[in-house]
């Protein structure tokens, strides 16, 4: 697992080297008239600007707004503020299973201090089929930006941009107390709670709009749709697991009784969050 780029940046000089996210690469030239490339560096954490002007990494085409690479540079005070002057840079696919969250840039997510949260929700998933299955969710660019950016309603409950993400995490805390459950039905409790609401990711939008799907098929109804080659992927590696976990994820009083204690409590929560957060709005 690499360092956020905030903690790399707690040192005043030196080399600095990690996976980050580049923002809105700028292609110019100095009053010399020598070219340079500018980039944002960003992850969860913060973001920091980078220069190079070396005539290689001026013409990488692969150096694209929201693309990943591993970097290396210096950093150096200018203008009052620290910048990194890059000495080598590779683009690239591969985002290890740790830094899902960490390479969510901040700027993608309304209430970024939020990432902090998910990052270390994400942890408490030890379990190793389930914590690739939640890696492999949240580094999916289409899903995980979505996840931290849009609302969880329109005109209900959690009704901002992020506020998906909040309620989600909400559902989670609420889980995470009841450590009396045995560790697999714990976790895949946890996991659930965190990913109940991610069909709401293909109906509405951080700008606060309604998708036209999501104009005509209900959420729930999309869950599995955008979870489906992660939970056979999961089935694969760990077959009880994937089928406990689809259990928790469709099981909304469908029954008088789940099948899975976790399944009631999961349901219980998801409407607690909702509840408490309607209950703040009708007092303010």
């Amino acid at each position: 697992m690499y360092s956020t780029l905030q903690a790399l940046l707690m040192q005043s000089r030196g080399t600095v080297s990690g996976l980050f996210r580049l923002r809105d690469p700028y292609w110019g030239r100095t009053k010399h008239n020598q070219p340079y490339l500018r980039i944002r560096l960003e992850d969860s954490s913060t973001n920091i600007y980078a220069y190079s002007w070396q005539p290689d990494i001026y013409d990488n085409q692969n150096i694209i707004d929201l693309c990943c690479a591993e970097l290396k540079g210096i950093i150096r005070w200018y203008a009052d503020k620290k910048v990194i002057d890059i000495s080598g840079i590779h683009v690239t696919q591969d985002k290890p299973i740790d830094d899902a969250v960490r390479l969510i840039p901040q700027g993608i997510c309304p209430q970024p201090w939020l990432l902090a949260h998910l990052q270390g929700a994400v942890a408490k998933i030890t379990i190793p089929p389930l914590q690739k299955f939640v890696a492999a969710v949240l580094g999916d660019d289409g899903i995980g930006f979505a996840f931290v950016s849009c609302p969880a309603s329109l005109n209900h409950h959690h009704n901002y941009p992020g506020g998906l993400l909040m309620h989600s995490l909400d559902c989670f805390k609420m889980v995470e107390k009841h450590h009396n459950f045995p560790k697999i039905d714990y976790e895949l409790g946890l996991v659930a709670a965190l990913l109940h609401d991610i069909g709401k990711t293909l109906t509405m939008t951080h700008n606060m709009e309604r998708t036209s799907i999501g104009a005509s098929i209900e959420h729930d109804k999309l869950t599995f749709e955008v979870l489906g080659p992660f939970l056979r992927q999961l089935a694969r590696e760990w077959p009880d697991g994937a089928t406990q976990l689809r259990y928790l994820l469709n099981w909304k009083l469908r029954r008088n009784i789940p099948r899975y204690n976790m399944a009631d409590l999961v349901a219980c929560c998801d409407r607690m969050s909702t509840g408490l957060e309607m209950e703040k709005r009708m007092a303010s």
